[in-house]
């Protein structure tokens, strides 16, 4: 009896800490974030986003908030090309860290992307919240080269015409992807 009130114990104790940790790596980045917390992207989503965007080995592809990189872990396997997340959660940067250890051509940077210069991407992954996008929009017109593609999920990037929006099978709410190109929105 006493060996199950322990186990219960470290249980909860275990699962109490988890949420702890999980809730401060959400506070710590909040005024960067704007409150937006990790949100996995659906295997079908995945599959849907990389089935509708061929590359190239070697070609360059960046995942702004990645969360766990499964988008560029994914992408690499699949194409072959050089993939770098860009996640600024601490916590969801260490699980993609590691889950991304030994892939070839996969990096993942704990940065905050608006401090980064995206101008070298063929390939650019985003699955942010729409308070957002404006000024991404903006970001990624000054930085961009013609003929980049890039890939949002659920919300578009205001003033850009997407050249295809595609809506997974199987997904509870029939979500869109919306597919861009510059020179081409």
């Amino acid at each position: 009896m006493h060996a199950s009130i322990y186990i219960v114990f470290f249980v909860v104790a275990g699962l109490t800490a988890a949420v702890l940790l999980v809730s401060l790596s959400i506070i710590v980045v909040s005024p960067i974030t704007r409150g937006a917390m990790f949100h996995p992207s659906a295997r079908v989503r995945v599959k849907t986003a990389l089935d509708n965007l061929p590359m190239e080995a070697g070609q360059y592809m960046i995942d702004l908030g990645c969360g766990d990189g499964r988008v560029i872990r994914q992408a690499a396997r699949r194409y072959g090309v050089r993939c770098r997340g860009y996640e600024i959660n601490p916590l969801m940067f260490s699980i993609a860290w590691l889950l991304s250890l030994g892939r070839r051509g996969v990096t993942v940077r704990c940065s905050n992307f608006w401090k980064v210069d995206m101008g070298e991407a063929d390939v650019l992954f985003c699955y942010l919240f729409p308070d957002i996008m404006p000024e991404l929009a903006k970001k990624l017109e000054g930085e961009l080269r013609p003929g980049t593609r890039v890939v949002s999920c659920n919300f578009t990037l205001p003033g850009w015409k997407p050249v295809r929006t595609v809506h997974p099978s199987g997904t509870m709410h029939d979500d869109p992807i919306y597919f861009y190109e510059v020179g081409r929105c």
